[in-house]
C-alpha cells in the first residue's frame, strides 16, 4: 500500500517534538506494510545530511525549495489566514503523484499546509494530522507570557482547514474535544506512536551510599516555551540553593544553545544523538512546561523508558496519569517535591508509574491505527500493493 504524506518540515533529524511525530507515524506505517512517498514543503533550510537521512527512511521523497522567511505571508496584523503559508508547488506535485501510484491514504502534516486535500480524489482518505491547536494560538502565548512565534490563525479559519479533510487527527484528546466543537469532520486521537523501551530501575541505593547526587535530566528543543520553561526552573533551584547538595541537574537538546541556557544551574551536554543513553544516566527526569498546545512528547517519551517523571499538569496534557508527581502547578512546585521526596521510594514509584501510563497509552494508539488506516491491518500479512505507471 501507498501514503501520501505531505510535510512544511523536515523528518529527520528527531531533535524537536514535530519532526519526532512525521517520523514516529511514517515508521508505524510502514511496519504495517505501507511505502511513504514524502513531499518536504520546504519551510526549513535543508541540509546534506537531512536530504541523506529522509531518502534513507523513506522509499519516496520529494525535495521542494527552501520557502524563504520574506515569502511568508501575514495576511492580518494580530494573525495568519489559514493557507498564508502554504506552497502553491505541493498540490501540483501531489496531483502528479496521484495520478502515477495507486495511493491508499493521503495524510497532510499541519492543517495550514493541507490545502492540496481539496485536489485529492474523492475515494481516497484524507487525514489532517494536526500537531497543534492554531486557532487563536497568539491569544493563547500572549496569556502564558510568551512571545507570539510561527503560524496562528482564528478558529474559523482553522475549520475551513479541518473541512478539506475526512478525518482530522488530534494528537491529544483534550485538543480533540475543542476540534469537535469546531468542525463537522471526523475527529480522532492518535498520541505520539512509541514502542516501549523500559530501562533498568535506577539504583538509587547504591548511588546514594556512595555518596553521588541524585541525577535530575531534562531534555527540550529551543522553541519558546521549552526557553520559558527552562528560565523558571532554574530561578526556582536557584531559590533553593541547597537542592544542588543532593542533585545533579543535567540539560540536553537544542535548548542549550538558546541565550537562556548560558548560566544556568544545569550541566549541559548539548544536542545528544542518544536519547536513550541520557535517559539511562538519569534517576528523575523533568518536564516543568507551562502553557503551550498540542502533546508535549518529550513527557511521553520519558515514560516509554519508564523513567520516573515529574511534571507539570501542562506537560501532561492529554496523557492520562493519576500519578500525584504527573500534575504539578509549575516549576516551583516541582523543585518543591524534589526537596521533600524520599529519593528511592519515590523514583520507584515513578517509574512504576510511567511503566503503567505508557502500557494504556500504547493500547489507545493501537486501537487508533486502526480505526484510521484499516486498510493496513486487513493486508498487514501481505505485500505492499500499488506500482508506479
Amino acid at each position: 500500500m501507498h501514503i501520501l504524506v505531505t510535510s512544511p518540515i523536515p523528518s529527520h533529524p528527531q531533535n524537536h517534538g514535530n519532526r519526532a511525530r512525521v517520523t514516529a507515524l511514517c515508521k508505524a506505517l510502514q511496519a504495517l506494510g505501507a511505502e511513504i512517498h514524502y513531499i518536504y514543503g520546504g519551510l526549513e533550510q535543508l541540509s546534506d545530511q537531512q536530504e541523506l537521512e529522509m531518502r534513507e527512511a523513506w522509499e519516496h521523497v520529494h525535495i521542494l525549495p527552501p520557502y524563504r522567511m520574506e515569502d511568508r505571508k501575514k495576511s492580518h496584523r494580530k494573525h495568519h489566514q489559514i493557507d498564508d503559508w502554504y506552497v502553491d508547488a505541493v498540490t501540483g506535485l501531489t496531483q502528479r503523484i496521484i495520478n502515477t501510484w495507486r495511493i491508499d491514504y493521503c495524510i497532510a502534516n499541519y492543517v495550514w499546509f493541507s490545502k492540496w486535500l481539496e485536489t485529492a480524489p474523492a475515494d481516497i482518505p484524507k487525514y489532517i494530522d494536526t500537531h497543534d491547536l492554531f486557532g487563536g494560538r497568539h491569544k493563547r502565548l500572549r496569556a502564558d507570557g510568551l512571545p507570539e512565534s510561527w503560524f496562528s490563525t482564528t478558529k474559523q479559519e482553522e475549520a475551513k482547514g479541518f473541512a478539506r479533510a475526512d478525518t482530522v487527527i488530534a494528537i491529544q484528546s483534550e485538543e480533540a474535544k475543542l476540534m469537535r466543537g469546531m468542525t463537522e469532520t471526523s475527529v480522532v486521537t492518535l498520541g505520539h506512536f512509541i514502542t516501549p523501551d523500559f530501562l533498568p530501575p535506577a539504583d538509587v541505593q547504591t548511588a546514594l551510599q556512595a555518596g553521588k547526587k541524585i541525577t535530575v535530566g531534562y531534555m527540550a528543543s529551543d522553541n519558546p516555551i521549552n526557553q520559558q520553561s527552562l528560565v523558571e526552573m532554574d530561578s526556582a533551584i536557584g531559590h533553593r540553593g541547597e537542592l544542588l547538595e543532593r542533585f545533579e541537574f543535567r540539560l540536553a537538546g537544542s535548548i542549550c544553545g538558546a541565550a537562556c541556557a548560558r548560566d544556568t544551574q544545569f550541566q549541559k551536554l548539548g544536542f545528544v544523538p542518544d536519547a536513550r543513553s541520557f535517559y539511562a544516566a538519569c534517576d528523575v527526569i523533568i518536564n516543568p512546561n507551562i502553557g503551550g498546545t498540542g502533546l508535549k512528547i518529550k513527557s511521553i517519551e520519558a515514560a516509554a523508558y519508564g523513567k520516573a517523571l515529574v511534571a507539570t499538569a501542562d506537560a501532561m496534557a492529554g496523557i492520562e496519569s493519576q500519578f500525584p508527581a504527573h500534575a504539578l502547578a509549575d516549576a516551583s512546585a516541582i523543585v518543591d517535591f524534589l526537596a521533600l521526596m524520599d529519593p528511592e521510594q519515590a523514583i520507584a514509584d515513578g517509574e512504576k508509574a510511567s511503566k503503567a501510563l505508557v502500557e494504556n497509552y500504547v493500547a489507545d494508539q493501537s486501537a487508533a491505527m486502526q480505526t484510521l488506516f484499516p486498510k493496513l491491518f486487513d493486508h498487514k500479512d501481505k505485500q505492499p500493493v500499488g506500482s508506479g505507471t
